[in-house]
């Protein structure tokens, strides 16, 4: 089954609200499951990021890659998903 942006955003709400029903790395694999759902042209796309040490860009290939690797990243990606 494809996982959707819904199901992420599902997904970082719960995570915020339950962080014990799930873990960190169940998450990177639903964000990987919903990349590599993308068609081609949406995976070599760019997420704008501003954050306080300014603008980033993150290709959505990248994505997954990057919420394992910077926490500081994962936590205001999941808080951003979350409040849509």
């Amino acid at each position: 089954m494809t996982t959707t942006f819904e199901d992420l955003r599902k997904a970082a709400k719960l995570l915020l609200s339950q962080p014990m029903s799930f873990s960190v790395d169940d998450f990177v694999r639903k964000v990987e499951e919903y990349v590599q759902g993308l068609p081609e042209w949406r995976r070599n796309s760019y997420l704008g990021y501003f954050g306080p040490i300014g603008a980033r860009l993150v290709k959505y290939s990248d994505l997954p890659r990057l919420l394992r690797e910077d926490p500081e990243f994962r936590e205001r990606y999941i808080r951003a998903l979350a409040s849509l």
